[in-house]
């Protein structure tokens, strides 16, 4: 029986072009136009038009319910530096813009986190530094789920 998720962690690494080897088996998810902008923490965020879009959305309609410097964060934050890209489906690399690099910190080695709905560029060293600093965020949300929920002899929904 094949699994197939919409999630997973891949290692990849940056050339000297800037571009990261997108895994050959999320480029089908990932075909055509795509937006690449900074993510919320030092990464980067790679969405399809209609996630985009979708991304874009939110923000507009919390628009009125927000303080206009708020507003104008998030212009910054996302929106502004965000940039249309393809994914070479040859080589499988996507160029990542050398101000979005900068700001994710890549060097060479990356990870590619493939989330529901967007894809996620890490350096390596960074992502696991971030699950480090916030081991004890992590493990109060995980409890939140409940005492055994990971207990391997725990029944779904118990």
């Amino acid at each position: 029986m094949a699994v197939e998720l919409q999630t997973g962690t891949f290692e990849s690494t940056l050339d000297d072009k800037g571009r990261v080897v997108i895994p050959a088996c999320l480029r089908d998810r990932y075909d055509g136009d795509l937006v690449i902008t900074q993510g919320k923490q030092n990464c980067v965020w790679i969405l399809t038009l209609a996630a985009w879009d979708n991304f874009k959305e939110r923000i507009a309609k919390k628009a009125d319910e927000m303080s206009g410097e708020d507003y104008e964060w998030l212009q910054y934050q996302y929106v502004i530096p965000a940039k249309a890209v393809e994914i070479d489906q040859k080589s499988g690399r996507l160029p990542v813009p050398a101000a979005t690099r900068t700001y994710a910190r890549l060097v060479k080695d990356c990870l590619v986190l493939s989330a529901e709905d967007h894809l996620e560029i890490w350096d390596s060293q960074t992502f696991y530094n971030h699950l480090a600093e916030n081991r004890s965020r992590i493990r109060d949300a995980t409890n939140k789920l409940g005492a055994n929920y990971f207990s391997p002899n725990q029944e779904s929904g118990a």
